[in-house]
């Protein structure tokens, strides 16, 4: 894999064989920036941004504060959307495609771009409220292990004393690489159907795609916080009846009481691990969010009570804080995954992932937009997740 710190920066004329008249040069040109940004472990967006200074380019002016990416289609002539007060509209992207075979390794990028700008939907199963962090990486990743160099000389709830000792953990390093999963879907368009069509009409195939990948994503996510990622364990598993004495009655199994969730909440802070993310499927969301109260009888129907209680969508105020529900068709049955956001799942997202789909798209006479990441999923600390079984 090459440095990315040897990536020279060059003006937008260094795309130019892309809009080459001889269809084999411009695919011959498309091949040799792919194969670059591969190299690099970058997708094309990252390689452009990385790759062209708008500020090098023979006419700079014309860029203003555009990114190199954003200069890029600038210069190809790849709009993603209409810009009537500018004379800028989308058909123009399409017969850059149709004319240039090799523009078409940007055909996902664009894309990507047009359904932004098109349509914002929101994803009930989204990774991103799972994980701590989401990072990009060019080649394998091992799991990470943190050790506690536990000693009788110091406390770790305890003032360090002058010229006492600090506690110490060590991060290691194990032998078991992070898995890594290919996510999306995508659609090929056949040459005659872009000459006729506007690139807006394929938003509503891409948003199914893009859908269909972030509910991959969480399913694969929920699979490490349940089972562990190989190197760390499963979560240990409570069930509701465990705090039957605590609360003073016995919980019923398949419901969940609001009394023994609390005391479960209260039992991880005791035990330094808070809990402000819980993890649940579709049947535990609808529990969870008639739990905290019984709607009011009278000509109000019962979502409208609910919203006059102050309730909002996945979020529930519980203690001093909320703890936030996120959605997982693929979480266990009857079972609440319960964790600190902040220091339990990183996401670690494949650089470069994309190219391979972008490959295809200037090889015939076809175009394919793929909606596609690869992924891989770690555990950062043991021992922040809980698992709250009220089936049993």
């Amino acid at each position: 894999m090459k440095q990315l710190t040897k990536i020279e920066r060059v003006g937008v004329e260094h795309l130019k064989g892309l809009k080459d008249d001889s269809t084999t040069a411009s695919r011959d040109s498309a091949a040799r920036l792919l194969a670059d940004a591969r190299e690099h472990g970058l997708n094309l967006r990252e390689y452009l941004t990385l790759k062209i200074d708008p500020k090098r380019s023979e006419d700079g002016a014309k860029y203003g504060d555009l990114s190199g990416y954003e200069a890029s289609l600038a210069y190809l002539g790849l709009p993603v959307k209409d810009d009537l007060k500018s004379g800028v509209v989308l058909e123009a992207a399409s017969e850059t495609f149709q004319i240039y075979a090799g523009t078409r390794a940007l055909f996902p990028e664009v894309m990507d771009d047009v359904v932004r700008w098109a349509y914002r939907q929101d994803q009930l199963e989204n990774v991103a409220g799972l994980v701590a962090n989401s990072r990009t990486i060019s080649g394998v990743e091992m799991i990470t292990t943190v050790v506690d160099d536990a000693q009788a000389d110091y406390q770790r709830t305890a003032a360090v004393a002058e010229q006492g000792r600090f506690p110490i953990y060590s991060i290691r390093s194990s032998e078991t690489a992070v898995k890594m999963w290919k996510h999306g879907m995508g659609y090929r368009t056949s040459y005659e159907f872009e000459r006729r069509a506007r690139l807006d009409l394929l938003t509503p195939y891409a948003n199914r795609a893009i859908r269909e990948g972030e509910i991959s994503k969480v399913a694969f996510a929920t699979g490490v916080l349940v089972n562990g990622d190989g190197v760390h364990g499963a979560a240990p598993v409570v069930n509701q009846s465990l705090f039957n004495s605590a609360v003073g009655e016995n919980s019923v199994n398949g419901k969940i009481s609001y009394k023994h969730l609390l005391h479960w909440l209260v039992d991880r802070a005791k035990n330094r691990f808070p809990v402000d993310v819980v993890v649940g499927n579709y049947d535990a969301y609808i529990q969870w969010l008639m739990m905290f109260a019984v709607p009011k009888s009278g000509d109000r129907a019962d979502a409208e009570n609910l919203a006059a209680a102050g309730f909002r969508l996945q979020g529930v105020p519980l203690l001093s804080g909320v703890v936030d529900f996120q959605i997982s068709s693929s979480a266990p049955a009857g079972r609440l995954i319960g964790y600190s956001r902040g220091d339990t799942l990183e996401e670690l997202k494949e650089g470069g992932s994309l190219i391979n789909e972008s490959e295809r798209s200037i090889s015939n006479q076809t175009i394919t937009y793929v909606r596609s990441e690869v992924t891989g999923y770690r555990l950062v600390f043991n021992g922040t997740r809980s698992i709250f079984n009220f089936a049993g």
